[in-house]
């Protein structure tokens, strides 16, 4: 059959179920899988995708994508980006999934953010595909979150966080050196964010570590979330993050930012049985005022961070408190 031209067939559903073997490996797969029927309606998910989300295993089930695990936001911003990629306009609904999928017949991988429960975002890349019938119609789409070949294992590992994927400080050394060059030939501005989530020693005490690694890899999630693709956020150590902005305009910029940082991080976020309240001390710097050179810039964020109480969270530059949250 022709793919450019399958449609999704609303009366193969039995195509959707799974098998006890299918049952077996979707449980045992590490990453996010979804199954979605032809009305865009989530007909199974995965252990750990539902973990991930906050969701029991059968609470999304026959719950439309759209507005549920992705907001209809997303859906619009990637109906724009297609429309422009394909000649043709594209309608923002759960469809886009397979747009490129249904236009010439392979698995498309895209950046998506899926939504939690409690409505935090979980950026996630995802490998859409086809699930067809013994006719070859197609009667739904898989997404699945791809896993990281194993020869791209040890390079990943000496660049990437293992637990938040996130680049390392190698990273930012690397990238921050070019970023400074280019800012003091343009005249542009670069900032630096040291990030640290107020309590995270003592709330790994009372949930336990594997609770505190869910809260890093939320807080990675979050951070990748509200910053731009041309910005860089790394782990440092425990519960501390850094950010890198770049070619900003004015230093205002870099305190709005910081802002909206530290009040997506104070969102609480669920952890199995329990709702964890965050709070996030952000320091910000930036050039020239504060240094030209990376190191310089991470110690002048440090002293920015000493100006903030412990248990409040809030924004502060090394010259003032910018938002102290009570």
């Amino acid at each position: 059959m022709d793919s450019q031209h399958a449609t999704l067939d609303p009366q193969s559903h039995t195509w959707l179920e799974l098998g006890e073997v299918q049952q077996l490996l979707l449980d045992a797969y590490p990453g996010v899988v979804l199954g979605v029927d032809a009305q865009s309606r989530i007909r199974w998910i995965n252990p750990v995708a539902a973990e991930r989300l906050g969701y029991g295993r059968d609470e999304l089930a026959g719950k439309p994508i759209a507005g549920s695990l992705i907001a209809l936001e997303e859906l619009e911003a990637r109906a724009v980006e297609l429309s422009a990629i394909l000649g043709e306009h594209v309608v923002a609904d759960a469809g886009v999934l397979g747009t490129a999928l249904r236009r010439d017949g392979v698995a498309s991988e895209h950046d998506w953010v899926l939504r939690h429960k409690d409505g935090s975002p979980h950026p996630t890349r995802l490998n859409v595909g086809a699930l067809r019938d013994g006719r070859g119609q197609v009667t739904g789409l898989i997404a699945v979150e791809p896993l990281h070949r194993s020869e791209e294992s040890p390079l990943r590992l000496t660049h990437h966080d293992s637990l938040t994927g996130l680049p390392t400080r190698a990273v930012l050394q690397d990238r921050a050196e070019m970023a400074l060059l280019r800012a003091a030939r343009q005249k542009s501005v670069l900032a630096i964010m040291l990030i640290e989530i107020d309590g995270f020693d003592a709330l790994c005490d009372q949930y336990g570590h594997t609770v505190g690694d869910d809260v890093l890899r939320a807080t990675a999630g979050r951070l990748h979330f509200e910053l731009r693709k041309t910005d860089t956020a790394v782990r440092l150590d425990r519960g501390q993050f850094a950010a890198m902005l770049v070619d900003l305009h004015h230093a205002d910029e870099a305190q709005r930012v910081a802002a909206k940082v530290a009040s997506a991080l104070a969102a609480p976020i669920n952890v199995g049985v329990a709702r964890v309240a965050l709070a996030a001390r952000v320091g910000v710097v930036w050039t020239p005022q504060h240094g030209n050179q990376l190191l310089p810039l991470l110690q002048a964020a440090e002293a920015a961070l000493a100006k903030l109480p412990a248990g409040q969270g809030g924004v502060a530059t090394p010259d003032v408190v910018v938002d102290r949250r009570a």
